[in-house]
Protein backbone atom coordinates (compact mmCIF):
# COMPACT_ATOMS: atom_id res chain seq x y z
CA UNK A 1 0.00 0.00 0.00
CA UNK A 2 2.64 1.89 0.94
CA UNK A 3 4.80 2.07 -2.64
CA UNK A 4 1.19 2.99 -4.48
CA UNK A 5 0.92 6.21 -2.05
CA UNK A 6 4.18 7.70 -2.85
CA UNK A 7 3.57 8.17 -6.89
CA UNK A 8 0.08 9.64 -5.97
CA UNK A 9 1.70 11.88 -3.67
CA UNK A 10 4.39 12.76 -6.10
CA UNK A 11 1.61 13.45 -9.08
CA UNK A 12 -0.39 15.88 -6.72
CA UNK A 13 3.00 17.83 -5.71
CA UNK A 14 3.38 18.31 -9.37
CA UNK A 15 -0.14 18.82 -10.51
CA UNK A 16 -0.42 21.85 -7.72
CA UNK A 17 3.22 23.02 -9.11
CA UNK A 18 1.63 23.15 -12.23
CA UNK A 19 -1.09 24.76 -11.20
CA UNK A 20 0.73 27.85 -9.01
CA UNK A 21 2.49 28.25 -12.22
CA UNK A 22 -0.32 29.05 -14.55
CA UNK A 23 -2.02 31.10 -12.02
CA UNK A 24 1.09 33.31 -11.36
CA UNK A 25 1.40 34.12 -14.77
CA UNK A 26 -2.21 34.99 -15.17
CA UNK A 27 -1.80 37.42 -12.09
CA UNK A 28 2.00 38.66 -13.39
CA UNK A 29 1.13 39.27 -17.21
CA UNK A 30 1.19 42.65 -18.13
CA UNK A 31 -1.61 44.22 -20.02
CA UNK A 32 -1.72 47.90 -22.23
CA UNK A 33 -4.83 50.07 -21.42
CA UNK A 34 -6.45 49.34 -24.19
CA UNK A 35 -6.40 45.91 -24.32
CA UNK A 36 -7.92 45.84 -20.57
CA UNK A 37 -10.10 49.31 -21.55
CA UNK A 38 -11.78 47.05 -24.37
CA UNK A 39 -12.67 43.94 -22.72
CA UNK A 40 -9.33 42.08 -24.65
CA UNK A 41 -8.42 40.42 -21.97
CA UNK A 42 -10.63 38.95 -18.77
CA UNK A 43 -10.20 40.47 -15.77
CA UNK A 44 -11.90 39.29 -12.17
CA UNK A 45 -14.76 40.94 -11.29
CA UNK A 46 -15.97 43.18 -8.31
CA UNK A 47 -19.62 43.69 -7.73
CA UNK A 48 -19.53 46.94 -5.90
CA UNK A 49 -21.54 50.23 -6.72
CA UNK A 50 -21.41 52.90 -4.49
CA UNK A 51 -23.13 56.03 -6.50
CA UNK A 52 -22.70 58.18 -9.46
CA UNK A 53 -21.34 55.42 -11.19
CA UNK A 54 -18.61 55.12 -9.52
CA UNK A 55 -17.20 51.33 -7.44
CA UNK A 56 -16.87 53.37 -4.58
CA UNK A 57 -17.04 57.53 -3.33
CA UNK A 58 -15.28 59.46 -5.29
CA UNK A 59 -13.72 62.73 -3.57
CA UNK A 60 -12.65 64.34 -6.98
CA UNK A 61 -12.98 63.98 -10.73
CA UNK A 62 -11.73 64.64 -13.40
CA UNK A 63 -13.90 65.49 -16.82
CA UNK A 64 -12.28 63.83 -20.34
CA UNK A 65 -13.43 66.64 -22.75
CA UNK A 66 -13.43 66.12 -26.16
CA UNK A 67 -12.71 69.46 -28.34
CA UNK A 68 -15.07 70.64 -30.36
CA UNK A 69 -18.65 69.29 -28.27
CA UNK A 70 -20.65 70.94 -26.43
CA UNK A 71 -21.06 69.46 -23.26
CA UNK A 72 -24.28 70.07 -21.66
CA UNK A 73 -26.17 73.86 -22.27
CA UNK A 74 -23.12 75.42 -23.67
CA UNK A 75 -22.85 77.50 -26.88
CA UNK A 76 -19.36 77.56 -27.19
CA UNK A 77 -17.43 74.42 -28.16
CA UNK A 78 -14.57 72.95 -26.20
CA UNK A 79 -11.39 74.44 -27.07
CA UNK A 80 -7.84 72.38 -27.06
CA UNK A 81 -7.31 74.20 -23.96
CA UNK A 82 -10.22 72.71 -22.30
CA UNK A 83 -9.59 69.13 -23.73
CA UNK A 84 -5.82 69.29 -22.24
CA UNK A 85 -6.32 68.08 -18.51
CA UNK A 86 -8.53 65.10 -19.88
CA UNK A 87 -6.29 64.18 -22.95
CA UNK A 88 -3.38 64.24 -20.10
CA UNK A 89 -5.55 61.71 -17.95
CA UNK A 90 -6.00 59.62 -20.96
CA UNK A 91 -2.06 59.95 -22.24
CA UNK A 92 -1.17 58.53 -18.21
CA UNK A 93 -3.70 55.59 -18.22
CA UNK A 94 -1.72 54.60 -21.91
CA UNK A 95 1.58 55.59 -20.46
CA UNK A 96 1.19 52.62 -17.92
CA UNK A 97 1.16 48.98 -18.21
CA UNK A 98 -0.76 46.94 -15.52
CA UNK A 99 -1.79 43.73 -14.35
CA UNK A 100 -4.95 41.89 -12.76
CA UNK A 101 -5.88 41.61 -8.99
CA UNK A 102 -7.41 39.05 -7.01
CA UNK A 103 -10.78 39.05 -6.62
CA UNK A 104 -10.99 39.34 -2.97
CA UNK A 105 -9.79 43.07 -3.47
CA UNK A 106 -12.32 46.03 -3.06
CA UNK A 107 -12.13 49.61 -4.30
CA UNK A 108 -11.18 52.03 -1.31
CA UNK A 109 -13.06 55.22 -0.85
CA UNK A 110 -11.95 58.90 -1.70
CA UNK A 111 -10.59 58.24 -5.00
CA UNK A 112 -11.07 59.82 -8.00
CA UNK A 113 -13.22 59.62 -10.99
CA UNK A 114 -12.59 59.97 -14.62
CA UNK A 115 -15.75 60.94 -16.38
CA UNK A 116 -15.97 61.38 -20.13
CA UNK A 117 -18.73 63.90 -20.78
CA UNK A 118 -20.41 64.30 -24.30
CA UNK A 119 -23.16 66.18 -25.15
CA UNK A 120 -25.71 65.87 -21.58
CA UNK A 121 -24.48 62.97 -20.47
CA UNK A 122 -21.53 61.72 -18.47
CA UNK A 123 -20.33 58.39 -17.93
CA UNK A 124 -17.11 57.09 -15.51
CA UNK A 125 -14.87 55.53 -17.50
CA UNK A 126 -12.00 54.58 -14.87
CA UNK A 127 -11.80 55.09 -10.69
CA UNK A 128 -8.37 55.39 -9.12
CA UNK A 129 -8.58 54.51 -5.75
CA UNK A 130 -4.51 54.98 -5.36
CA UNK A 131 -3.70 52.24 -5.67
CA UNK A 132 -5.55 49.94 -8.49
CA UNK A 133 -6.85 51.50 -11.47
CA UNK A 134 -11.35 50.38 -11.93
CA UNK A 135 -12.72 49.86 -15.22
CA UNK A 136 -16.30 49.25 -15.58
CA UNK A 137 -17.86 45.96 -16.30
CA UNK A 138 -19.91 44.70 -18.68
CA UNK A 139 -22.89 45.00 -16.74
CA UNK A 140 -24.20 47.92 -14.02
CA UNK A 141 -22.05 47.44 -10.46
CA UNK A 142 -19.11 44.96 -12.32
CA UNK A 143 -15.69 46.69 -11.69
CA UNK A 144 -12.60 45.17 -13.36
CA UNK A 145 -9.53 45.85 -11.20
CA UNK A 146 -5.74 45.79 -12.50
CA UNK A 147 -2.49 47.36 -10.85
CA UNK A 148 -0.56 49.72 -13.33
CA UNK A 149 2.97 49.59 -13.15
CA UNK A 150 4.28 52.84 -11.31
CA UNK A 151 1.06 53.38 -9.15
CA UNK A 152 3.01 56.34 -7.65
CA UNK A 153 3.34 58.25 -10.67
CA UNK A 154 0.74 57.71 -12.13
CA UNK A 155 -1.40 58.98 -8.79
CA UNK A 156 0.79 62.30 -8.93
CA UNK A 157 -0.08 62.65 -12.75
CA UNK A 158 -4.03 62.30 -11.12
CA UNK A 159 -3.78 64.60 -8.68
CA UNK A 160 -1.75 67.18 -10.84
CA UNK A 161 -5.08 67.19 -13.00
CA UNK A 162 -7.31 67.69 -10.32
CA UNK A 163 -6.30 70.70 -9.13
Amino acid sequence: MKKLLWPLCVIAVLLSAAGLGFTLAYLTEELTYDQIAGYDVALPVVYADRGAGTPAYAHRSIRILHEGDCPGLRDTPITAQGAAPGRAALNALQGETYTRLLPSVRPEEGGIALREVSGCSSWCIAYWDGKHLWLPGEKDGQWRGCRPSDPDRLEKTLEFLCK
